[in-house]
């Protein structure tokens, strides 16, 4: 018998959304379950909700909640809600607030408190001032415990960010997977890993995780795994064959809530850098999106680090003791709405900031030990909303633009050139028109040049000939890949529907012929 069952109460508060994306009236709500063997009636039984005090929200009517079952409660927007009423929950923000189930005859309570300092005292089912909070969780996620009916009286421990709810449906079990050890015998371009999984947490997953080697994006090795036992490990051994450069380990677990631990880069020989760089770095974003580095550590200290400029002015931040990629931003939650594939424990909020310069600036990653990393880009290399990207070429490391359509890859592998949407030798190919830029499309301008290195310029007209944006502006680009138009003019705003214009001129950086295109792309919506 698996061990959290000792933990079950009776009626818990099992997921609860006090701050809904839209009007909260009438679309917030909660979630009860029942922990017991038997059949509980709940009329008479009260939700509270706590801000500077404990106020009741709803009475229960007569309903009786069998074992390991959910009610759900709230209003009439939920279409599967048992019972509707329009709550009116705290969304925190300042200070601690609480949701509390009272049972019909006052004995009981479940407690959820959330958000800190817990100024006004609220009490948590000791009867005590709380001193273990739930995280405040933004806008649209819930509140959901780490697993139906996990109950230690420890909000802290017990609850967790859900950013997909499952209102009156069984919570999404998040197993927290790591990359350990690993052992590495390599002869020639043979290759034998043994590598240690990890289950960090206190409880089994109901699926198999998937372990994927990867070398410059091209698959090497891969595996199922299957559920490993709470707070065990696992040793897998792997053999494959390869060039030289550093090879790329993933273990993908569904609703795994930390990834910054299920991500190795590791080297192969000597000559590869190993140890702590800075990895990719966003610029010059397009409008609402915002500046970010990316820094990968395949053995980080904890302590405080410095990114400095050539002014001197320097962005400052704190990182664990671990490995795997961070990327430090003025706005995580912004940045992960930008770019939702990013993994969330991979974000570093910086406890200040200095802007990268547009026109080139030289980066210095350093700690009180000394200088860490360094780079120097031009304005040349820097493409608005592209970030650079770090590469290793034959045990080289190298800059160049990102090949992903989102224009960056925060917290994960780097991009690749692209391979099945490149156009012949010498040619430039538009794609994706008709474009409905207000749903995420884009137009694609795909180009294959001879030349390892180009300059490109690309603009856009409206019918009358006013250019509205610029693209690429005598951008410095490699032999093949991909720019992207994302339907908007240069203030960041979406152009209207309409037929428009690009004008492309590309030349080779040791030519002086110029090639010129015209084409033209249709917005919708």
């Amino acid at each position: 018998m698996l061990f959290w069952l000792s933990l079950k109460a009776e009626i818990v508060i099992n997921e609860v959304c006090y701050d809904p994306v839209s009007s909260d009236m009438g679309y917030e709500w909660i979630e009860l379950y029942n922990n017991g063997s038997t059949s509980i009636p709940l009329e008479g039984a009260k939700i509270l909700s706590g801000g500077s005090s404990y106020v009741v929200q709803y009475t229960l009517p007569f309903f009786e909640l069998r074992p390991q079952r959910y009610l759900l409660i709230g209003g009439e927007s939920l279409f599967n809600a048992q019972l509707n009423y329009n709550f009116s929950f705290q969304n925190g923000g300042s200070a601690t607030d609480g949701i509390r189930y009272v049972s019909p005859d006052g004995t009981y309570t479940d407690t959820v408190l959330y958000d800190s300092p817990n100024s006004n005292q609220l009490f948590d089912d000791y009867n005590l001032p709380g001193t273990h909070f739930a995280p405040d969780v933004p806008a649209g996620y819930s509140l959901a415990r780490i697993y139906d009916g996990y109950d230690t009286n420890n909000c802290e421990t017990d609850f967790i960010a859900e950013a997909k709810p499952t209102p009156g449906l069984a919570n999404r079990i998040h197993c927290d997977y790591a990359l350990g050890t690993y052992n590495i015998l390599q002869e020639n371009n043979y290759v034998e890993l043994d590598l240690c999984l990890k289950n960090l947490s206190p409880f089994v997953p109901l699926i198999s995780a998937e372990l994927t080697i990867t070398q410059n994006s091209i698959l090497l090795a891969q595996q199922a795994i299957a559920p490993i036992p709470a707070g065990d490990s696992l040793r897998v051994n792997l053999s494959f064959t390869c060039n030289s450069s550093p090879i790329t380990v993933i273990l993908s677990l569904v609703d795994d809530p930390d990834s910054t631990n299920n991500v190795l880069l590791i080297p192969l020989n000597s000559e590869a850098q190993s140890g702590i760089w800075i990895n990719e770095f966003l610029a010059n974003p397009e409008s609402g999106n915002q500046e970010w580095i990316e820094i990968y550590g395949d053995q980080i200290s904890q302590g405080t680090y410095y990114i400095a400029d050539n002014s001197t002015s320097q962005i400052r931040f704190t990182l664990p003791a671990t490995s795997g990629y961070f990327v430090i931003c003025q706005n995580p939650d912004a940045l992960l709405l930008r770019y939702p594939e990013c993994p969330a424990g991979s974000l570093i909020l910086a406890e200040s900031w200095t802007y990268l310069n547009n026109d080139g600036d030289c980066l210095v990653w350093k700690n009180e030990t000394g200088t860490l990393d360094s780079l120097i880009y031009t304005g040349a290399e820097i493409i608005k909303g592209v970030s650079r990207e770090r590469v290793l070429v034959d045990s080289t490391a190298i800059w160049q633009n990102c090949y992903s359509a989102k224009g960056g890859t925060p917290g994960l592998p780097n991009s690749s050139m692209p391979q099945t949407e490149l156009p012949d030798l010498g040619k430039v190919v538009l794609t994706g028109s008709p474009c409905d830029a207000k749903s995420g499309e884009k137009i694609a301008l795909a180009y294959n040049f001879p030349s390892p290195a180009n300059r490109i310029t690309c603009n856009i007209y409206d019918l009358s000939g006013r250019k509205i944006c610029s693209v690429a502006d005598y951008a410095l680009v490699n032999a093949a890949g991909v720019i992207y138009w994302n339907g908007c003019k240069q203030d960041g705003n979406f152009a209207p529907r309409g037929l428009y214009i690009i004008l492309w001129e590309s030349q080779n950086t040791a030519d002086s012929k110029i090639m010129r295109k015209q084409f033209t792309a249709v917005l919708k919506g």
